[in-house]
């Protein structure tokens, strides 16, 4: 089926936080102090758990692989999110979107599958505290993190892959704050259904 109104362009708009120049600026300091909160908190338990040797643990072992996707996850969004906010150019490229999309799911897919982890092992260290230096070793631990960070990153590549595949025809104008795929789907002239049963 042919889609008579379709245009190419290469550049998404996003939306700002706010349209007054005072709200802008407040927008902008609250969510770079938010931002550098965040990061800052992250590497210091990072450092922490690095130079602390009663902290070698699977459980602070996992925590470090949270602290990185916090970080990873905040510098994929905010950053983009406050040059749109006080730039007079609130576009944003295709190339940019789907890096931030790649991103944000596949942070957002490890970070999923590394809570189901240490879930697993606070269950190991509960209910099988004689056995539990056996199953919770540092190869199944650096199996477990390596694992999930390649499944997600594939399972983001893939939903990335069939997004852009669509046409956009609707509008270019995104109605979120970033990138992210269930937005773009509302753009598409053509019907996203294999996307959204992903």
């Amino acid at each position: 089926m042919e889609y008579s109104n379709k245009t190419f362009t290469d550049r998404f708009i996003l939306l700002d936080l706010a349209n007054v120049p005072i709200y802008q600026a407040f927008c902008v300091l609250v969510f770079l102090i938010i931002y550098m909160f965040t990061l800052s908190g992250n590497f210091l338990l990072i450092i922490v758990v690095r130079i602390n040797s009663q902290l070698q643990t699977p459980m602070y072992f996992f925590l470090r692989n949270l602290s990185i996707i916090d970080i990873g996850f905040s510098s994929s969004i905010v950053p983009k999110l406050l040059m749109v906010t006080i730039s007079q150019n609130k576009s944003v490229s295709l190339l940019e979107c789907a890096v931030q999309i790649f991103f944000h799911l596949g942070l957002g897919g490890t970070e999923c599958i590394i809570l189901a982890v240490m879930a697993y092992d606070r269950y190991a260290a509960i209910c099988k505290p004689l056995h539990y230096n056996r199953i919770m070793n540092a190869g199944f631990c650096i199996f477990m993190a390596a694992g999930s960070w390649i499944v997600s990153f594939i399972s983001s590549g893939v939903h990335g892959n069939l997004t852009f595949q669509l046409p956009f025809c609707r509008s270019y104008h995104v109605d979120h704050y970033f990138c992210e795929i269930p937005p773009l789907l509302r753009l598409s002239c053509q019907d996203p259904w294999i996307q959204q049963r992903w």
